[in-house]
């Protein structure tokens, strides 16, 4: 079996200070965007899960997903050590962002360690830089704080057994560290994710409908 998570338990530094709801709520080609990574999702894999925060309203479909309740954290793998209890039926999950949208071709690549990077425009903040050998074969990858052009990365899958082990020992929020650790990471490439992460980023995409 294959799941995917949706990690909607953030913070919402980016776009916070500009939107009363949600990054995932807003609507990008009339409709949320949680709704359209749901919408894509739902083909390629048995289950998909969402991560959310405890007591806050929900104003998407959950009809078709399953909700898990987190606590407030202050990184990605708080989140995540809290949401994998729940995945151990899996044999490996697609741990999504709440604010890109990946075609399902792209997602449906994605199998046991493996990620799916594309281009990314600056937003001024940090980011994950992906190393690459000659013939595009991962090599490694870290955050860094001062920023360049680089590669973005929407969905990261991981196979769960192995991912499990790692979190009994991590300490850094970047899942890259966890695919340093791997004997193979396969990278599946996109032509574009659809990024509505930061404010120039939703706005270009915005203005590009």
């Amino acid at each position: 079996m294959r799941f995917l998570l949706i990690q909607a338990n953030g913070n919402n530094i980016r776009l916070g200070k500009y939107f009363k709801q949600p990054k995932y709520e807003l609507y990008y080609n009339k409709e949320r965007i949680i709704d359209s990574i749901i919408k894509n999702s739902l083909p390629i894999v048995d289950e998909i899960y969402v991560a959310v925060r405890k007591n806050i309203p929900l104003n998407f479909d959950t009809s078709k997903i399953k909700l898990i309740l987190c606590d407030q954290t202050v990184s990605r793998l708080d989140t995540l050590k809290q949401c994998f209890p729940y995945l151990n039926k899996s044999s490996s999950v697609i741990i999504h962002d709440c604010d890109v949208i990946i075609e399902s071709n792209v997602l449906d690549k994605l199998h046991s360690d493996s990620l799916a990077i594309t281009n990314y425009k600056l937003d001024g903040l940090k980011y994950g830089f992906v190393e690459l050998d000659q013939d595009f074969n991962y090599l490694n990858g870290n955050e860094k704080t001062k920023e360049t052009g680089h590669i973005s990365i929407g969905a990261y899958s991981v196979d769960t057994n192995n991912f499990n082990n790692y979190l009994k020992t991590a300490t850094e929020e970047s899942l890259l560290v966890y695919y340093n650790q791997c004997s193979k990471t396969d990278v599946v490439y996109s032509k574009q994710h659809i990024n509505l992460g930061d404010i120039n980023s939703y706005m270009n995409n915005l203005w590009l409908l």
